[in-house]
C-alpha cells in the first residue's frame, strides 16, 4: 500500500524522500505539479507515515492541507513577491506566513489554518480523590453546568470539532453524561481525562457511546509506585480494570499519561513494558509543569534539559511492539536528539496554538497551567491579542522562526518561559546550551 502511494505521489508532481533508518520523510512540490492530486495523495500518505517518521512538506502553504498543517515548511517570514487572499485573514499563521507567490496565487483549494481551535478542553472542576504528587492544582471550584453547556453550543456554533472534559478529576462532576450526550448530540469527537478510579462497572455503562478517546493518568508501573505518587494505595488495580471497561464500553482509544519523574526516566523500559501489559494504546509523556513550591515539595520532578534528552534517547530507541511512548507536551526540539523528534508531539497542543482551556471559574484560557484569563466567549478568546501576539511568533530568535520544526516546536514552553520571566521569553530548556554570541539559536536540520 505504502509502495502504491509512493508511486502515485511521484506521478502527481511530488519528490519524495523517505529515508527509513533516519525516520524521516519529505515531499516537495516540484514544478508542474498538480495540487488537488498531490494534496489526494499526501493525506494517506501522511497517516502511514506520521507516527513513524518526522514528516515535512515543502514548496506548498499549510493552507492546503490545514488539518495537516504542523508538515508544512512554507518560507516562513521571508521577503518577495507574496501576496494574501481572503483565506489569509482568517488563518492563525497569518503573523508568520508571507502569502502565495504566484505559483499558488490562484488556487482554489486553499482554506484557513485553525480559524476556530481543533479542541476545547472544558475543566469540569478542580477537585480530585487522589493526592498525585505532579498535579499543579487543586481546590474546590465546579464549572457551573450551564456554563458548560453553553460553551459546548458556541464551539460547536463556530465550527470546532473536538471536546474534552477533564478536572480535576471528571467522574467527580455531577452531571457528566449530561455533557458528554450534549456533545455527541452536537456532534463533537469526544475525549475525557481522568484517573479511572471512579469507573464503576455501571458508570462505565453508563459512559458508552459517549466517550471516543480516554486518558488515565498513571503516575506509577506497579502498586508501590502508583502510591507513592498518587497519595492513595490499592488504585492502581482499579486503572486496570478500568481500560478494560472502556473497551467494553466502546471507547475506540485508551492512553496513558504520565508526568516525567527521574524515576521514569531511569526505568523507562520496565515503565513501558507495564504500561503496554496493562492494554493501552499510547503513552503520553508529560515534561513536568509545575510551580516552583509544587516541585520544592516533589523534588523528583525537577528535572534538566539534560535529563530529559536522556528520557528521549530511549524514547526513540523503543521497539515498535507494544504501547508507543511520546514526548506528548512542548519542549525546545534543539534540546533533543534528531532521533527523537518523530516521536515528539511539540508545543502545537499547549500555550492557545491549536486549542483552549474553559476553566473551572468559567474563562478561557490558553493550557492548563495558565493564569492568562481570556475572557467568557471562545470567539473573542480566539482572537486574543494574546494570543495574536503568540501566534505571529515575532518575539522568537530567527533561528526559530526559520526552523522547519517550527510548526510543530513552536519555541517550547510558553509556560516555563512565563516562570523564567517572560512568557515571550525563552524556554529555559533552549536557552541553556543553544545561545549562540549573536543571540541566535541553533534550528533542527
Amino acid at each position: 500500500m505504502l509502495e502504491q502511494l509512493l508511486r502515485a505521489a511521484g506521478d502527481c508532481g511530488l519528490a519524495l524522500d523517505l529515508r527509513r533508518r533516519e525516520r524521516k520523510f519529505s515531499a516537495a512540490f516540484a514544478p508542474g505539479f498538480d495540487a488537488e492530486k498531490a494534496r489526494a495523495v499526501l493525506y494517506p500518505l501522511l497517516a502511514a507515515l506520521e507516527e513513524n517518521f518526522l514528516v515535512s512538506v515543502t514548496g506548498a502553504p499549510a493552507c492546503l492541507m490545514p488539518d495537516a498543517f504542523e508538515h508544512f515548511t512554507w518560507p516562513l517570514g521571508a521577503r518577495g513577491r507574496f501576496r494574501r487572499i481572503k483565506a489569509c485573514g482568517r488563518c492563525v499563521l497569518s503573523g508568520r506566513c508571507p502569502g502565495l507567490d504566484a505559483a499558488w496565487a490562484g488556487c482554489s483549494l486553499l482554506k484557513p489554518v485553525l480559524p476556530v481551535p481543533a479542541e476545547i478542553v472544558l475543566e469540569l472542576n478542580k477537585k480530585c480523590n487522589l493526592a498525585c504528587r505532579a498535579c499543579f492544582g487543586r481546590s474546590g471550584e465546579e464549572l457551573p453546568r450551564n456554563t458548560a453547556e453553553r460553551a459546548l453550543r458556541e464551539a460547536a456554533a463556530l465550527g470546532v470539532k473536538s471536546a474534552r472534559f477533564t478536572g480535576g478529576e471528571p467522574l467527580l462532576y455531577h452531571g457528566l453524561e449530561r455533557l458528554l450526550r450534549l456533545a455527541k448530540k452536537l456532534g463533537f469527537y469526544t475525549l475525557l481525562n481522568t484517573n479511572s478510579v471512579l469507573l464503576s462497572p455501571a458508570r462505565a455503562r453508563a459512559l458508552a457511546g459517549l466517550v471516543d478517546n480516554a486518558l488515565i493518568s498513571l503516575p506509577g508501573p506497579d502498586e508501590a509506585s502508583h502510591a507513592a505518587g498518587s497519595g492513595r494505595a490499592g488504585t492502581l488495580a482499579a486503572k486496570t480494570a478500568a481500560v478494560k471497561r472502556l473497551r467494553a464500553a466502546g471507547v475506540k482509544v485508551v492512553r496513558a499519561g504520565t508526568v516525567v519523574s527521574r524515576q521514569a526516566i531511569n526505568n523507562f523500559t520496565r515503565w513501558r513494558a507495564a504500561v503496554s501489559a496493562l492494554g493501552f494504546d499510547l503513552w503520553e509523556l508529560y515534561r513536568p509543569m509545575l510551580q516552583p513550591d509544587a516541585l520544592e515539595a516533589a523534588p523528583e520532578f525537577k528535572l534538566s534539559r539534560r535529563d530529559f534528552a536522556a528520557l528521549a534517547k530511549k524514547v526513540a530507541a523503543q521497539p515498535r511492539d507494544g504501547a508507543r511512548a511520546v514526548l506528548a507536551n512542548p519542549v525546545p526540539f534543539c534540546a533533543l536528539p534528531a532521533a527523537a523528534l518523530s516521536c515528539a508531539l511539540g508545543a502545537r497542543f499547549d500555550d492557545g496554538w491549536t486549542r483552549l482551556v474553559l476553566d473551572a471559574a468559567g474563562a478561557w484560557k490558553p493550557s492548563y497551567p495558565s493564569c492568562k484569563f481570556l475572557g467568557a466567549s471562545l470567539a473573542r478568546a480566539w482572537a486574543h491579542p494574546f494570543l495574536k501576539k503568540l501566534r505571529g511568533a515575532a518575539w522568537l530568535p530567527v533561528r526559530c522562526r526559520t526552523c522547519p520544526m517550527l510548526q510543530v516546536c513552536l519555541g517550547g514552553s510558553r509556560f516555563q518561559a512565563g516562570e523564567a520571566g517572560d512568557v515571550f521569553g525563552p524556554d529555559p530548556w533552549m536557552a541553556a546550551e543553544n545561545n549562540r554570541k549573536d543571540g541566535s539559536l541553533k534550528a533542527v536540520r
